[in-house]
């Protein structure tokens, strides 16, 4: 058993597979899909190193000198070591590389090695290095090697053979003596040198043998060895009775051979010491009589088969230390004695006592050994017990219960430890203990739930190994100081650590609650300042963490809620430091905030968030900023942190202000496809996109091309990956770049740029538009040199052989555009647009522009759809709208709160601490009514580039309805309509009946040319508008439609038009148009009507203030044309009383 494994847990990590990883000093990673294990001594950098742990691989292990982890870091292996749940069982030999310097505690354990190298590199192989191991291999040790050589058999020793370090397990092969004879040349014998070896019976030592190692685990292991045998004539400080090796000098026990068969054992009457593990596991001995040995080491006698009853001599009095030498019963001496019955004490001992078989200090202050065969479930403590000494109840596996009375106020290291049979723990009120210390539990694997005294200031790993501990409880008033390292990091059923109420908790050690996997949740007191590396790593099921209000928490150390279940986290306004992967992997996380006080982040802190949108700093802060969720410098001058989950399938924008793109700050974001680089960027950090490896679209916008030498080229540091420590993933092999076109030069010019086999792609022209790609479906529109009067943005445009969407209006982007565009339709597919996108004037001081309506059909506006409230634009004190003053701006009537919401600004005041509403805000400026149509004579017509309702505004003012009308009904007839005198009329039906539907009379679907009817009066009123329909989802189709909207630009129309007949208005007569060209306006319609007499003069009116009498228009509810009657004004009577009406086209009288 190690005697000192508790002080290496604070080593203890989780295996993180290589698809989710990234490196802080001390975790465990495994490049082979967990075969192979590493620990990582140093994370990254030219010095970057592995140790050995461990692997499943079977046979012959050959160790890599480097590995390259195909994420852009490549290790060194440097050394071999211990850590506890890595094994190399399979192994049979292992050849190291000439990287390898150190061999470590226990290496390469439960492996059954047959032969090993040494090679030149390694200058340091600890005595325990084969402590593990199940057979010792056969040491080759290089030739020339200056710290090590090796014998014929493959002992390996120290230069010049002064030392044996070990001897392979398999050294007795054909040997039947049964008797290893150690060179004559060695002068020393280290821990372990005789380990499994079978078939050794007796050990010849060297006759001038100067010093036998006295530690763990005694120089011969797990070897039924019988005796040893001292030659004679030489000079050595040691001697050997009954087979026994004692130190002559010190009067020491140095090693009692496992195999000795005597049962009575008595010590000889000069010997007055007994070493660390000098009587281990002895297969025979049934009683032990101390006789006048005056000091026992810790873990003197260990684990004894038989071993029953042991007499504790009038001369072993109480343990003490001084100067690092020992004297007296240490603590600890005796351990795992499994069949010890009683302890018996002489009569005549100063300091011991002995009760019912129990081992006590003379007044029964101390408990030191409770003999683990004795007979009880429970066993009552005396009153007067103040102290439980180390190992006191160890493997005292018939106990199921334990009462810890309130006057203990000291539990020694290992008290309980290996209690198989313990259930409860119950520490009675007060208590006094004040500390918990490493693996005072250890191994009980029954415990489920404790409860532990308000007194404990700290604890340590008292519980490393409870398989099954679910519950910890810390009551109200705690003293609770610290949780030390790896304090819990071996339950992983741990689900409940409940502080009830006030707690003194300031720190968290390293790897606390690290792969607590069921841990739920965490409420930290108000107390706690330190969180530190990895101490809550893995704990998969911890959806929340709370910190009070006020926490006086400082730093967050790297890797503390790293691979956690975490939804968002507000950081505690006093923490100053969040150091590397502090939150790595943490998969559901989505926002972090930031306080002011904050001021160190570590640019891997958030490493493999994939769904974090946001991280929000407060503007208080004096080293960070946040915009659109970004983390960036103060003068947001550099990009620090990429949230993962801002990744864009479509495009990836990123703050304006940025000149720099930082270290890491894209690292490994597998959901990154495109990112468009803004223009003031210079520099692109550190494996600022190393691993990005779904990266295929980059897009520049820089003024002018990022230099070459401003990019990381070198191994472990690369801004892209080249592919020589990627596992030949190079990111040059799938990029292609775009840039605008007049700067194609300089980028093709470059041979760094050139790499990219994509592609150097300019910036192209569809149509009057110049397009650039953002990604592989989608553009930016940088500019237009279109004249319409209403300019529609193209939802997609066709590029060779790709079809983008256009996403995005770029900056400036209708700069210097002609007047002759008044308007423009912004689509759905729009996600973007940029800074003074709308603005005309090409004096970038003014704010001014000759467009006079923008029309936005998206029913979901966002703050992230203009730039200004994205990026936070108003903050630098420049008006940067998208609009100028003087452009309206329309919305659907059931989004109009939302854009106003969404897009109202505010700036940040220094002097309230809060946000305040910006000086440019054109929230005023955005409307959903439309007052571009009027009506004075009954009659109008209409055609629009989007969805309209014309019913708004009777549903909301309860007057003025309008029916839309596109159909004739039946043959053109000779006589009057229903308003005024004309020579024929026709019948027309209106939208809802002609593909519309519900009612809707008013709904005029895109692009569809409609006649107006005013139902109510003969004009519309002073005040009437229109919105943007809402149902544009929906494809209309318009059967038997005689009208014909003019829309995006006014059309001239005549006689030179062959392929078009229409009908225009003179005088109330319909003529149709033969000499002169007839000018159309915009956003009106004209008629098309067959079956009018050969040679009839009509005419059509345009202009409203026209009488409009040559057709009869019915309403929704009159498609049974035929049986409608109307009065002489043209208004529908349901039930005609005496007068004159129109009906079926004649006019008729009813007395």
């Amino acid at each position: 058993m190690r005697k000192i494994r508790f002080l290496l847990l604070v080593l203890l990590l989780i295996a993180i597979p290589k698809n989710l990883w990234a490196y802080t000093v001390h975790e465990i990673v495994s490049f082979d899909n967990g075969e192979t294990h590493y620990k990582v001594l140093v994370p990254e950098g030219q010095n970057a190193s592995l140790m050995f742990l461990g692997t499943k691989i079977t046979g012959a292990l050959k160790i890599p000198a480097t590995i390259n982890d195909n994420k852009g870091t490549t290790f060194k292996v440097t050394e071999v070591g211990f850590q506890s749940g890595y094994t190399s069982s399979g192994v049979t030999s292992v050849k190291l590389p000439e990287t390898i310097i150190k061999l470590n505690n226990d290496c390469f354990k439960g492996a059954k090695l047959t032969e090993i190298n040494i090679p030149k590199s390694v200058t340091q192989i600890l005595e325990t290095a084969w402590s593990a191991v199940e057979e010792v291999p056969k040491c080759t040790v290089d030739p020339g090697h200056t710290v090590f050589e090796s014998d014929d058999k493959g002992a390996l020793y120290t230069k010049g053979k002064k030392e044996l370090r070990c001897v392979p397990s398999k050294v007795m092969e054909g040997n039947s003596t049964g008797t290893y004879t150690v060179d004559g040349e060695v002068e020393r014998i280290c821990v372990n040198a005789f380990h499994g070896i079978t078939n050794l019976t007796k050990i010849v030592l060297p006759k001038n043998l100067k010093d036998v190692q006295e530690k763990y685990p005694s120089i011969v292991v797990s070897t039924n060895l019988v005796e040893f045998e001292m030659p004679t004539g030489g000079t050595t400080n040691y001697r050997v009775e009954g087979g026994v090796l004692f130190n002559n000098v010190t009067k020491t026990l140095v090693c009692y051979p496992r195999a000795k068969t005597t049962e009575a054992y008595k010590v000889p009457d000069d010997i007055k010491r007994i070493a660390v593990f000098a009587m281990m596991v002895n297969l025979y001995m049934t009683s032990l009589d101390l006789n006048n040995v005056e000091t026992m080491e810790v873990s003197a006698l260990y684990k004894p088969q038989k071993l029953e009853t042991i007499t504790i001599p009038k001369t072993l009095v109480k343990g003490t230390k001084t100067n690092s030498i020992s004297h007296g019963l240490q603590e600890g001496a005796f351990e795992e004695c499994s069949k010890l019955k009683e302890y018996k004490v002489h009569q005549d001992n100063p300091d011991f006592t002995d009760e019912a078989g129990v081992l006590f200090s003379k007044n029964k202050d101390i408990l030191y050994f409770y003999p683990p065969a004795k007979d009880g479930e429970k066993y009552n403590m005396p009153a007067t017990v103040k102290e439980l000494a180390r190992k006191a109840f160890q493997g005292a596996n018939k106990l199921t219960s334990m009462d810890i009375p309130n006057t203990v106020e000291t539990i020694g290291i290992e008290a309980f430890r290996n209690m198989k049979g313990l259930v409860t723990v119950n520490f009675q009120t007060p208590s006094k203990v004040k500390e918990l210390k490493a693996d005072v539990f250890r191994a009980c694997d029954k415990l489920k739930e404790v409860v532990l005294p308000a007194s404990i200031t700290e604890i340590a790993a008292a519980f490393y190994e409870c398989g099954e501990l679910e519950k910890i409880t810390i009551p109200e008033g705690s003293k609770l100081k610290t949780i030390k390292a790896s304090a819990f990091a071996t339950n992983k059923k741990l689900k409940n650590f409940n502080i009830e109420g006030s707690c003194d908790l300031e720190t968290i050690e390293s790897n606390a609650f690290a792969n607590a996997e069921k841990l739920e949740s965490f409420n930290f007191p108000k107390s706690v300042k330190n969180i530190e590396l990895n101490a809550f790593s893995g704990c998969k099921n911890m959806t929340t963490v709370k910190f009070h209000e006020d926490a006086d928490i400082e730093k967050i150390g790297a890797g503390a809620f790293a691979d956690c279940g975490l939804t968002s986290i507000s950081i505690p306004k006093k923490v100053k430091t969040i150091e590397r992967e502090a939150f790595r992997s943490c998969k559901v996380l989505t926002q972090i905030d930031v306080t002011e006080f904050t001021t160190h982040i570590d640019p891997e802190a958030f490493k493999y968030c994939d769904k974090l949108t946001d991280i929000n700093v407060s503007k208080k802060n004096t080293v960070y900023s946040s915009v659109d969720g970004y983390l960036l410098s103060k003068d947001k001058k550099e990009l620090l942190i990429f949230p993962s989950g801002k990744a864009n399938s479509k495009f990836t924008l990123l703050p304006p202000s940025i000149e720099k793109i930082g270290k890491f700050a894209f690292y490994d974001c597998q959901a990154l496809t495109n990112v468009t680089i803004p223009n003031k960027v210079t520099t692109i950090g550190e494996r600022a996109f190393s691993l990005c490896k779904n990266l295929n679209t980059i897009t520049f916008l820089c003024d002018e091309m990022i230099p070459v030498a401003n990019i990381n080229k070198e191994p472990n540091t690369m801004s892209f990956d080249d592919g020589t420590q990627t596992g030949g993933h190079n990111m040059f092999d799938h990029i292609t770049i775009n840039v605008r076109k007049e700067r194609i030069a300089n980028y093709e010019n470059e041979e760094f740029y050139k790499r990219f086999k994509g592609g150097i792609k300019p910036s192209f022209e569809v149509g009057k538009e110049e397009y650039i790609a953002v990604s592989d479906n989608a553009v930016d529109m940088l500019s237009t040199k279109r004249e319409d009067h209403t300019f529609v943005l193209p939802t997609s445009i066709k590029n060779g052989d790709k079809t983008y969407k256009v996403s995005l209006i770029g900056d400036y982007a209708f700069e210097g555009v002609s007047d002759k565009v008044q308007e423009v339709v912004v689509r759905k597919d729009v996600e973007y647009i940029g800074a003074k996108a709308f603005i005309t004037s090409t004096d970038k001081t003014k704010l001014e522009s000759t467009v006079k309506s923008v029309f936005f059909i998206e029913s979901n506006p966002t703050k992230e759809m203009l730039s200004t409230t994205r990026f936070e634009l108003d903050e630098t004190g420049t008006n940067y709208n998208e609009f100028a003053p003087t452009t309206k701006v329309y919305v659907k009537k059931s989004a109009l709160d939302t854009y106003k919401e969404k897009w109202t600004k505010t700036v940040y005041d220094k002097d309230t601490n809060t946000d305040k509403p910006s000086k440019f805000d054109f929230t005023s400026q955005i409307d959903y009514q439309i007052k571009d149509v009027k009506i004075t004579h009954k009659y109008g017509t209409f055609a629009r580039e989007f969805d309209v309702d014309f019913n708004i505004y009777s549903k909301e003012k309860n007057t003025a309805r309008i029916g839309a009308f596109v159909a004739k009904l039946g043959e053109v007839k000779p006589g009057n309509g229903d308003y005024g005198t004309s020579t024929y009329h026709i019948r027309m039906s209106s939208v809802d009946v002609n593909g519309v539907g519900n009612g809707n009379f008013g709904y005029v679907p895109a692009y569809t040319g409609v006649l107006l009817k005013a139902l109510d009066s003969e004009t519309t009123p002073s005040d009437f508008y229109y919105a943007i329909g809402e149902d544009d989802d929906k494809n209309y189709t318009i059967t038997n439609n005689i009208m014909h909207g003019v829309t995006v630009n006014p059309r001239n129309a005549g006689v030179a038009t062959v392929d078009e007949v229409i009908y225009v208005m003179q005088r109330g007569i319909f003529r149709k148009a033969m000499a002169s060209t007839v000018s159309l306006p915009v956003h009106k319609a004209y008629a098309k009507i067959e079956g009018m007499p050969s040679g009839s003069k009509v005419e059509f009116s345009f202009s409203d203030d026209n009488t409009t009498n040559a057709i009869v228009t019915i309403n929704a509810e009159e498609k049974n044309a035929d049986s409608a009657y109307y009065n002489l004004k043209g208004q529908h009577i349901n039930k005609p009383q005496q007068g004159i009406y129109i009906h079926k086209g004649k006019k008729i009288v009813i007395k």
